[in-house]
């Protein structure tokens, strides 16, 4: 059981850094991701 739970941690853990590698591929994402930020304050 805890084998498991720490398995799928580390694969949700390397799914979460492989999406944001493929988001900083697409800088028009990361300044629409920046411009919506800054529209808070």
């Amino acid at each position: 059981m805890k084998n498991t739970r720490s398995l799928l941690l580390y694969a949700l853990t390397l799914l979460a850094l492989g999406l944001v590698f493929l988001m900083y591929t697409r800088p028009e994402f990361m300044m629409d991701v920046a411009n919506q930020i800054w529209a808070c304050f």
